[in-house]
């Protein structure tokens, strides 16, 4: 019989299998995207509590009868209260969360990536001012850690943002572009720290516009149709 794993885990997604249980669709710290089975859930030591979207385990996993491990034993590393309670933080988490599992396909997980996401969710549940920005911001980190960072050539003469060269181009470019209002916003992305890029004055509707456009860029560039449902959520949560 093959011995127990220990992992960290990522939860991205649950799925209910029957009355108590559920498959846990997570990042697993050296598989990558990996489907779990959870038995009795909701049981002892906070039961579906620690099971959220983003939540971070730490998992002992049994083998099981088909393709998917049993989680047979789990712990949470870190107190992520503001992340399960607060409306906003709860709404960004499953973007990201979707995001994660539509970007993030089976196979072996980047540490440097699993690391990026780990302190991205504490900072997610940490931070103490407004939230508004932070799924933007984090649009932008993420493709930074795929690989897939925009240039940022901005200047008054290559002022639009071209998603298919990735940089930014003269006005008058024959091809597809963000608007000037979110090509601008993607270089104060691009070139601010995190806190003040946080603090950026924006509306719903220039919020709702440029996560748009990059979840688009990131369709391209990943040839991948990303269909982020929860983007709506977002949309209708922060004016």
């Amino acid at each position: 019989m093959p011995a127990d794993r220990e992992t960290r885990i990522i939860v991205l997604h649950l799925t209910k299998y029957g009355d108590r249980s559920l498959v846990v669709q997570a990042l697993d710290a050296g598989r990558g995207r990996c489907g779990f089975f959870l038995r009795s859930a909701g049981k002892g030591r906070g039961g579906l509590n620690y099971f959220h979207s983003l939540g971070i385990l730490d998992v002992v996993l049994a083998a099981g009868k088909g393709e998917l491990e049993y989680i047979r034993e789990y712990e949470n590393p870190y107190r992520l209260d503001a992340i399960r309670t607060d409306p906003y933080k709860s709404a960004i988490s499953l973007f990201i969360g979707e995001l994660l599992y539509r970007c993030l396909l089976d196979g072996a997980m980047d540490p440097a990536m699993f690391d990026f996401l780990e302190e991205q969710i504490l900072s997610l549940n940490n931070e103490t001012g407004s939230v508004a920005n932070f799924h933007i911001r984090f649009l932008v980190d993420f493709c930074r850690a795929l690989g897939l960072q925009p240039k940022d050539n901005y200047s008054p003469s290559t002022p639009l943002f071209t998603p298919y060269s990735a940089e930014f181009t003269t006005p008058d470019t024959l091809a597809e572009s963000f608007s000037a209002e979110s090509s601008l916003l993607l270089h104060q992305l691009l070139s601010l720290p995190r806190e003040e890029a946080l603090q950026i004055p924006l509306n719903r509707e220039q919020r709702g516009d440029f996560a748009q456009k990059m979840v688009e860029y990131l369709s391209y560039h990943l040839s991948q149709n990303l269909n982020i449902r929860s983007l709506k959520v977002l949309h209708d949560l922060f004016c």
